[in-house]
């Protein structure tokens, strides 16, 4: 069997689905690792290491994927990877898959066999193999660090002769695994955290890290059999964004992390309430790049209002590529793990496990699974 690991093209990606830890570990099921000459560069492991860990190093993409049974990357192939898919190739990536519909019947088209680990089960077994868990863990600590760099004051307080700085006031809305995050590393870092969420179980773990609960009292249940945030009513949504306006009149940072499967990421700050906070402040916006919960954010851009900068940045985990990549890389092997038969040396996918049917979008030609 030949994995092929390929150097990522998407526009500022620095991770890669492989590392030499993982490459050994394939290395002694009996495979073949084929990684693209300068795929691990940016996320610190040279070519040396791979061929270290016993993988074959080559000259290509094109090379790489040639004979390659097995495709892992970090995104699902973009278009000018399509030349190096072969029939009956098994793809395992971040397909995007509730939102790029269309490649994904290309993918079907050309005969792959494709896993997206964006759509991993939310149960007990499969929190090992979760991508969006991992990343999302890591993307939060650094949309913190990231806030704080851009800030133009210190964060905890500081007691001096000439007098005592007060902390920060951070505002994390979304509490998932990167809000939580976002609240535990403000809060070592001495700022003083508030945080809200649409779903009230989670106001316990918020509390249990340092944070301050900014609630809105409702009986709706705003959360998915999933464990994810769905959308709410009108009428909560109004005494959110209240509530959260008199927040941000106070804030210095806002992390904004509140993400619906499948849909545009709701709006949770307007231009209005940004212009109401005070100035030098600064909010990362998480969710830029699936239309945004800050009014005017751009993904990949920083822009100014109302004399507050705002960041719009989905792909943080990115900027931790070393750590990201490992997480990421042991997740793909924690996944197939269950799968390989050491008797053949093989990967055999058993469609009826619940692993399996959750994230696998196409098949033999055809859509399938939650996409179909």
């Amino acid at each position: 069997m030949i994995i092929a690991v390929l150097k990522e093209v998407k526009n500022g990606e620095n991770r890669v689905a492989v590392t030499p830890d993982t490459a050994s570990s394939f290395k002694g099921w009996g495979f073949n690792v084929k990684v693209e000459k300068g795929a691990g560069l940016q996320a610190g492991f040279d070519d040396e290491a791979y061929l270290k860990a016993g993988a074959e190093v080559v000259s290509s993409a094109a090379e790489a994927c040639k004979n390659a049974d097995y495709l892992l990357k970090i995104w699902a192939p973009q278009p000018e990877e399509d030349k190096h898919l072969k029939p009956q190739m098994t793809v395992i990536a971040n397909f995007q898959a509730l939102t790029e519909r269309p490649r994904l019947e290309k993918f079907a088209k050309l005969g792959l066999t494709c896993f997206a680990l964006d759509l991993m089960p939310r149960i007990s077994r499969a929190q090992s193999m979760d991508i969006l868990s991992s990343q999302s863990n890591l993307a939060g600590y650094k949309a913190v660090i990231n806030a704080v760099e851009a800030l133009d004051k210190a964060v905890p307080m500081m007691m001096t002769a000439a007098g005592t700085v007060a902390p920060a006031k951070v505002l994390v809305l979304g509490a998932g695994v990167a809000g939580l995050q976002a609240i535990a590393t403000a809060k070592r870092l001495g700022a003083q955290v508030y945080a809200s969420d649409v779903r009230p179980q989670v106001k316990e773990q918020g509390e249990s890290l340092g944070g301050r609960f900014v609630e809105v009292k409702t009986d709706e249940n705003f959360e998915t059999a999933g464990g994810y945030a769905k959308e709410t009513s009108d009428e909560y949504r109004k005494k959110q964004q209240e509530a959260v306006a008199e927040q941000l009149r106070k804030t210095d940072i806002a992390v904004t992390t509140a993400l619906i499967p499948g849909k545009p990421a709701p709006r949770l700050i307007t231009k209005q309430m940004i212009e109401a906070m005070p100035r030098g402040a600064v909010i990362i916006d998480m969710a830029a790049e699936a239309g945004g919960n800050v009014e005017g954010s751009q993904s990949g851009k920083t822009v100014t209002i109302g004399g507050v900068k705002v960041i719009g940045n989905s792909n943080l985990a990115s900027e931790l590529p070393n750590s990201a990549s490992r997480l990421f890389a042991q997740n793909i092997f924690n996944f197939l793990t269950p799968m390989y038969n050491p008797q053949t040396q093989e990967i055999v996918f058993n469609f009826n496990d619940e692993l399996i049917k959750g994230t696998c979008v196409c098949k033999d030609g055809e859509l399938t699974g939650a996409v179909k």
